[in-house]
């Protein structure tokens, strides 16, 4: 059944509804309803089969009449043929799921054919020699127009990778999203080939398809001959192909080590060569001093590192990798290159990425998507000539420069050339392709001229970003040397008028009006949590589909217990006819029907009694002469015994004993035979009718149904109140923090919505209750206004209970089922201790006070008694059982206390003052560093004097907005065994910076070098081992409200929509709703999120995710913004719309922002100074004209002949 039903849940559900009828079809069996052929076909169904040879053990042993094992018998033959059944349907049930494994769709889609058991290929499982037929398939050829590059002579014949209109669509609303379409070409053997377009193009549908993660809507894909749409073909090709996904894959509990060998295992390495194996990619990615870290605790580039050794295990023949360098650092992505071009000869090499520096390196042939449909593809030096803008050349110039001679100058030697960006001390112009060979002659007249106050110049080809750009119908932005982007905002016209109009868009975005504060934001925020939960709460469809099955398991019991009362309480009647025991004339025999025997005592002539009673179509056997005694003959059902004269006839009757009411319907057989000799026509009926039971009153008849959707209560809470841990693990929660979330108003938030849903619960119960109660119900009017205030505190204490849970086990994962296993066990444990309970009631105080879960059914038990002094107007011994309806609310303020506490204790840094639970933003202590610095370079000497004599300022507004001062932070390793200290990982050591107002500043360094931690340290997610924050010239985060932060990894819920995204963190940093609406328009419009507006975050792509965190982190105008990596995955133009954006907010004004990224063109576009970081120190902090230089880049196609 569970491959028929791929959800474990419905699996469990369907198979005990099917074992349910199934089963009961067996008790036909018991009362021989069902003729023996159909027996046996049902028999297949395995709870039916088992049910029949419990069935034929009871008429076995009814009968008496053999022993299976001794003396073999029909019976006996019976059930060993049940029980080969049974052992027949283990295989059959084995050999069906296989069979259906095979051809029902697996979770990427791909199946066998129905009859592949009959195709040789399944079972030879050979690669076909003769391909020719395959070949002649293929339909098409790929597109030979002029934006395609003709290949080379060299790979006719090589071609690995064969692509035929290919479509892939995905269900959306209203209408199909087409992901790809009509993809026509081929990837050949022997070179690397890049996959390149916008986020969203494609490019990761196209290698889920190729990997065999996803199914073709439409068209083929071959490699090496070998069909993906063929199961067999498709095995083959996995044991060749080395995968990296987009997303890191690793197992976080097990070391880097151990993930290389369970994947070694996984690909069917042979044991002895795995740790040759894993050490060679230990050392072709430099990872042997990480081995034996967790991967939990690796940085987000040394888990993508890990990922792609994880790729690379065993050789492939063919690699799939999408995005394999996004978030490594430049040496990594070096060594990465280097590696697969080391690899290329007779493979193949196929990747994805958003770096078109990347792909103008390593990729011989580059291939443009764009919205799923295929754009063009050649080498760099085809590409730049089809679809580039020319050469730019760059002239650095002094003060003796005049412009208008030098202009002059180049137009006399190419004419077309255009002035595209003037500065102070540069000019660069833009040179045709065609005009190539007057370049000499260029040259040599500006070195003939010193006089012109030219320092020096160089020319730059037409870069792949521009190519992108222009396949995009954007405009171009002039990049000089390695693309300085800051230049060529302030240079250009056009691209000047492209920043005023972004500037004005932020300056809109951030001019909002004075935020909300106090109990005004706390309420909000609550309103706000309260709008999320409702919005997750209606994509939680297994938690849903739990809480039905829960109500339905407890429930159907009590159904049929309805019926079966209501069916013992009619009273039904029905005929016993002769044809119960007995066949009719001419009937073939059939088991347990016999003939009726009559023995003939009187020593005359019995005519008349026999005629009557064969008139009665009863076949008879006559025994005229008296013979017989007609009382030890089991062979007959029945027998009568006819005695004395004809005129007073006496009669005896004898019975088969198995046969329950054989003497009634004897009795009614010789009445009809008596009554017929005398009048024909008339005929006396016999029914049997049910007994009328002795109604018994239990003392506890009052509860009613009470005790079992009581039971049932607690068991509901675990499902609705844990969705805080999905929050936790998705890294919502600290994002949801830094933004300025009071942690009170997030726990009264899911509790507006999850107390309530609670509560209709309990309605639904109480309705059930209500309706198939047969006694008075438990809630009188006189009760309900103490029990529904109980009920609803019960609901409220309940549901803080698992807050309570949830934070401690936080880390964990939710185990909703196991938690209300636990709450109805214990519930149950406690209803028991009630009923047996005899020590008046100070077991039922104890139970009602001490044990949360069975607060409400202890109340209900008190009701009981309270009740029963009601009726027998007895007055109650004290006030105390009233007092005790009051538990559940005092067990909410317990509960809320403790959350409090531990909110306190074990949460994260605040960033305002709780209103409610009184938390204020703390900083922690300032310990000393126990590292002295040394060897530091003297730009980072300077750096820390001016750290510490910010520091200790006391003017705030001269100080930077963000200082770090002598951070320190150290990690537990991982412990060996248990009589060994666990040794320290040292993430950051004694590192001093500062970020002043209005300055963006870089932080650079490998992967692992310590800079995401010190951005954690920062916002206060994690605890610095020694060192000082201070933000704003604060130590604590109430000065600022909230933070600007863009994490490294996408801190998004999977359900909801971007706009929705951006409406709550408005409203949680307290922006008004109308403030709102307008700054989430206008960041819309300056971010170009038009198009994925309505879409969910799980449908977005991953730069599309990255620009949503980007923009959440602009909200509200923060005065400290944090971005760790924010431009991975995202294509070039969404690169260019946030440095653009980045530039707008920060320039020239009071704000503030730390970045942190491996794309060292990002940070020469954004970065007002940068700060390199290597093995958690600090080592340079050069101003960036120190930091790049300037190189050149030459390009030439060779012909090979």
């Amino acid at each position: 059944m569970s491959v028929l039903v791929k959800k474990s849940f419905l699996t469990g559900l369907v198979m005990f509804l099917l074992t349910v009828v199934w089963g009961s079809l067996g008790f036909m069996a018991l009362y021989r309803y069902l003729p023996a052929s159909l027996e046996w076909i049902l028999s297949f169904l395995s709870p039916f089969a088992f049910m029949l040879g419990m069935t034929q053990l009871l008429h076995l042993d009814y009968d008496l009449n053999s022993n299976a094992f001794l003396n073999p018998s029909d019976s006996s033959n019976l059930i060993i043929a049940t029980n080969f059944m049974l052992v027949f349907d283990i295989f059959f049930y084995l050999a069906l799921a296989i069979y259906f494994e095979k051809i029902l769709p697996n979770e990427y889609g791909h199946r066998y054919s129905p009859l592949f058991f009959l195709k040789s290929s399944f079972w030879s499982r050979q690669r076909r020699a003769d391909h020719m037929a395959l070949e002649d398939e293929i339909d098409s050829s790929p597109s030979s127009n002029d934006t395609f590059e003709p290949m080379s002579p060299e790979f006719h014949g090589k071609e690995a990778i064969r692509i035929r209109n290919v479509t892939k669509e995905y269900k959306g609303k209203p209408d199909k999203i087409e992901a790809l379409k009509d993809l026509v070409f081929d990837i050949y053997e022997g070179q690397i080939t890049a996959i390149l377009g916008h986020s969203g193009a494609g490019k990761s549908t196209l290698l889920n398809i190729l990997s065999g993660l996803s199914v073709p809507t439409k068209g083929s894909v071959t490699i090496y001959n070998n069909k993906l749409s063929e199961m067999v073909d498709l095995e083959n090709i996995s044991k060749l192909t080395g995968v990296c996904p987009q997303s890191n894959v690793q197992f976080d509990f097990l070391t880097v080590r151990e993930n290389l060998w369970l994947f070694a295992k996984i690909k069917g390495i042979q044991l002895h060569k795995i740790d040759k194996e894993i050490q060679r990619v230990l050392l072709e990615l430099e990872m042997k001093n990480i081995q034996d870290v967790l991967a939990q605790n690796l940085s987000g580039g040394q888990k993508r590192k890990l990922t792609f050794g994880i790729a690379i295990l065993g050789d492939p023949q063919i690699f799939l990798l999408d995005e394999p360098t996004a978030g490594l650092d430049p040496f990594s992505r070096h060594q990465v290159w280097n590696l697969l071009k080391e690899r290329k000869a007779d493979r193949v090499i196929l990747f994805s990425t958003q770096f078109m520096d990347e792909a103008d390196i390593l990729a011989d042939r580059k291939v443009f998507l764009s919205k799923g449909k295929l754009k063009c593809a050649g080498s760099s030096l085809f590409l730049k000539k089809k679809w580039g803008i020319g050469y730019h050349l760059s002239l650095q110039l002094n003060a003796m420069c005049v412009q208008e001679i030098i202009t002059s100058l180049v137009k006399q030697h190419i004419p077309e050339a255009k002035l595209s960006a003037e500065s102070e001390g540069k000019l660069v112009y833009t040179l045709p392709l065609e005009r190539t060979s007057k370049f000499p002659e260029l040259y040599e007249d500006l070195d003939r001229r010193p006089g012109l106050g030219i320092e020096n110049y160089g020319v730059s080809m037409t870069t792949l970003n521009e190519v992108f750009l222009k396949l995009e119908g954007k405009s171009t932005i002039d990049e000089s040397g390695i693309a300085n982007f800051r230049e060529a905002q302030a240079e250009g016209a056009g691209d000047t008028e492209k920043l005023v109009e972004m500037e004005q868009f932020l300056s809109s975005v951030n001019e909002t009006k004075k935020t909300t504060g106090g109990m005004a934001l706390w309420g909000q925020q609550i309103c706000t949590i309260a709008r999320v939960r409702l919005l997750k709460l209606k994509h939680e469809r297994k938690a849903l589909l739990s809480l039905l099955l829960i109500l339905g398991v407890g429930f159907c019991p009590l159904l049929l217990e309805y019926i079966f009362v209501k069916i013992y309480q009619s009273s039904y009647t029905w005929e016993l006819s002769p044809h119960l025991y007995f066949l009719a004339p001419g009937q073939p025999p059939r088991d347990p029907l016999t003939q009726l025997l009559i023995i003939n005592k009187t020593g005359a002539s019995i005519d008349d009694f026999i005629h009557s009673v064969e008139n009665q179509n009863i076949a008879l056997e006559v025994d005229m002469l008296g013979t017989r005694n007609g009382l030890d003959d089991p062979s007959y059902n029945g027998a009568i015994i006819v005695s004395g004269n004809e005129k007073s006839y006496s009669f005896s009757l004898a019975c088969n004993t198995k046969r329950l009411n054989c003497f009634p319907v004897l009795m009614d057989i010789v009445s009809n035979g008596l009554l017929g000799m005398v009048k024909p026509s008339a005929h006396i009926q016999t029914d049997r009718s049910t007994f009328w039971g002795e109604e018994q009153n239990n003392p506890l008849d009052f509860l009613g149904y009470a005790p079992f959707w009581l039971t049932l209560s607690s068991c509901c809470a675990p499902y609705i109140a844990m969705s805080s841990i999905d929050d936790y693990k998705n890294k919502v929660r600290s994002q949801l923090r830094t933004s300025g979330l009071f942690p009170s108003a997030y726990w009264f938030g899911q509790a507006l919505v999850d107390v309530p849903v609670y509560c209709l619960i309990f309605l639904f119960m109480y309705l059930m209750d209500h309706g198939l109660n047969l006694q008075d119900s438990i809630f009188k009017t006189v009760d309900q206004i103490i029990q529904i205030p109980c009920a609803i505190g019960y609901a409220t204490s309940l549901i803080f209970l698992m807050y309570v849970i949830s934070f401690i086990f936080r880390k964990g994962r939710k185990n909703s089922g196991i938690w209300s296993f636990c709450f109805y066990i214990v519930t149950i444990l406690a209803v028991i201790g009630f009923l047996l309970d005899n020590s008046g009631h100070g077991v039922l105080y104890a139970v009602t006070f001490l044990i949360p879960p069975a607060t409400l059914i202890g109340c209900e038990f008190l009701s009981f008694h309270l009740f029963t002094f009601y009726i027998s107007e007895e007055e109650p011994g004290s006030i105390e059982a009233f007092l005790v309806f009051l538990i559940p609310f005092l067990h909410f303020i317990i509960f809320l206390f403790i959350l409090r506490c531990l909110e306190w204790k074990f949460g994260k840094r605040s960033m305002r003052k709780d209103p409610f639970f009184r938390i204020s933003p703390r900083s922690w202590d300032a310990c000393p560093n126990p590292e002295e610095p040394e060897g530091e370079d003297e730009d980072v000497q300077l750096e820390r004097v001016r750290t510490a004599v910010a520091l200790n300022s006391t003017d705030l507004d001269e100080k930077p907005v963000i200082i770090a001062s002598c951070l320190r932070k150290e990690y537990a390793g991982k412990r060996k065994h248990c009589f060994v200290k666990r040794k320290k990982k040292t993430a950051t050591r004694n590192i001093s910076f500062c970020v002043r107002k209005g300055e963006v500043l870089g932080l650079l360094g490998h992967n692992g070098a310590g800079k995401s931690t010190s951005i954690k340290v920062i916002t206060g997610d994690t605890k610095p081992t020694a060192g000082q924050v201070l933000l704003k010239g604060r130590g604590g985060g109430d000065a600022l409200g909230f933070l600007g932060y863009c994490p490294q990894e996408n801190a998004l819920w999977p359900s909801l929509t971007v706009q929705e995204h951006l409406e709550v963190f408005a409203a949680v940093k307290g922006l008004r709703k109308a403030d709102a609406m307008a700054a989430v328009t206008r960041l819309v419009d300056a971010l170009k999120l038009q198009e994925q507006l309505k879409l969910p975050v799980k449908a977005l792509s991953e730069g599309g995710k990255r620009k949503l965190c980007f923009a959440l982190s602009l909200l509200g105008n923060p005065s400290v913004v944090l971005l760790d990596e924010p431009s991975t995955g995202m294509d070039p133009e969404g690169q260019l719309q946030m440095w653009q954006a980045i530039r707008a907010t920060f320039r020239n004004t009071e704000r503030g922002a730390l970045l942190t990224t491996q794309y060292m063109a990002e940070a020469e576009a954004i970065c007002d100074r940068v700060a390199i970081m290597v093995s958690g120190r600090l080592r340079w902090v050069p101003v960036p004209a120190h930091a790049w230089s300037p190189g050149a880049q030459l390009e030439e196609s060779v012909d090979r002949e």
